[in-house]
């Protein structure tokens, strides 16, 4: 018996040829590449996003902390007496402490200590005696807020309880202003920066921004300039992104006792 082949039979046994192998790997190398491509889309994407959140967060934070401590600012329990010492703004209030930023320094009388604990020490009536609580805002060299807290019966007894705390990390500048009341009309008339009023007892209210930054570069890396108040801050090549966080604080009845 005798096998025959036909010429179809020849053709389709011969396999791929070098062109149409060629054509094969270039089709399937463009559709890796756009793969790839969409791949480091979604990545970029996600840590875009992930940096993002992180942002907003850290601005959170800092925004609960800063109002927490502020809040408490002027708060005497006798305003009619004058034999203490006064509470609201402290000397250390300082502008330009380092290049991008101010220190801030508050003080409150307080019968909790700077851990929320009641001060052991008891009044006539057996209750916690109020003591002068100093807390006080700034950045170190890490680019870090961080906060000091000190506790006593008035300022020459003070006793430093947080020593520059750390409180939120990557912040590139820390700025305060403050609203006097220059001609003792009960309205603010002006903002000056720490230290330059002309009577720290006119100070009405104050107000502070942040300017943070993101922990990995998300961008494409691009010098570039943010306004933080009334401060220009110019920002390097790194691609992080940037975010500008204020909050502001009356200080009604400061030091008016």
């Amino acid at each position: 018996m005798r096998l025959q082949l036909n010429h179809s039979d020849l053709r389709s046994s011969k396999g791929m040829s070098l062109v149409e192998l060629l054509v094969a790997m270039f089709i399937g190398a463009v559709l890796i590449t756009g793969l790839v491509q969409i791949a480091a889309g979604a990545r970029s994407t996600f840590r875009l996003q992930e940096n993002l959140a992180e942002l907003q967060e850290s601005g959170r934070f800092a925004l609960d902390s800063l109002g927490s401590i502020l809040r408490q600012s002027t708060y005497h329990p006798q305003p009619w007496l004058d034999t203490t010492e006064p509470a609201g703004l402290a000397p250390e209030t300082a502008d330009a402490t380092t290049a991008h930023g101010d220190r801030l320094a508050i003080r409150t009388w307080s019968d909790r200590n700077c851990f929320g604990s009641l001060n052991p020490v008891e009044d006539g009536a057996g209750l916690p005696q109020f003591f002068l609580k100093e807390s006080v805002l700034e950045l170190n060299a890490f680019e870090n807020l961080v906060h000091t807290c000190r506790y006593g019966q008035n300022s020459t007894g003070f006793v430093t309880q947080i020593n520059r705390q750390g409180l939120v990390q990557n912040v590139e500048a820390f700025q305060a202003q403050f609203a006097e009341d220059t001609d003792g009309n009960g309205d603010a008339d002006r903002w000056v920066s720490g230290g330059g009023w002309a009577d720290d007892r006119r100070v009405m209210g104050l107000r502070l921004a942040l300017l943070l930054k993101s922990s990995e570069p998300v961008d494409e890396p691009a010098p570039g300039s943010v306004r933080v108040l009334e401060d220009l801050v110019l920002t390097p090549a790194d691609g992080k992104l940037r975010r500008v966080f204020t909050y502001s604080q009356a200080l009604l009845g400061h030091k008016e006792w």
